[in-house]
């Protein structure tokens, strides 16, 4: 099973570190928001949790997607409520993908041959 964020512990905040202090020294830097919708607005690095534009680390490439647990060239600051609907959109999308393979299963046309009965 493959290793989740949460169980990282001291790797975790020490991987937060170093991408807060690549981002935050990046001139121009701003938060990417999610590919299917960009934010495009600074971090204010001053921020603390739990304000929404606060920051937050969030995975390039998701792990369900093959994305490196660990890699820093796979992690990005965010703002905290743009990693917040990047997850909420995810599993909209994973619930939509379940309903559509649930109806394909159930409209599947079985063949009889009306010579066999």
């Amino acid at each position: 099973m493959a290793r989740q964020w949460s169980e990282l512990g001291g790797l975790r905040r020490t991987l937060a570190r170093i991408v807060y202090a690549r981002d935050s020294s990046t001139p121009g830097y701003v938060c990417p928001g999610r590919a299917e919708r960009p934010c495009g607005k600074p971090i204010d690095w001053t921020l603390a949790w739990p304000d929404p534009m606060s920051r937050s680390i969030d995975h390039v490439r998701e792990l369900q997607d093959g994305g490196d647990i660990a890699d820093p060239a796979n992690l990005a600051s965010v703002h905290l409520s743009c990693n917040a609907s990047k997850g909420a959109a995810r599993m909209h999308q994973r619930k939509a993908e379940a309903r559509r393979e649930r109806t394909r299963r159930a409209t599947q046309v079985i063949a009889i041959d009306p010579a066999s009965i």
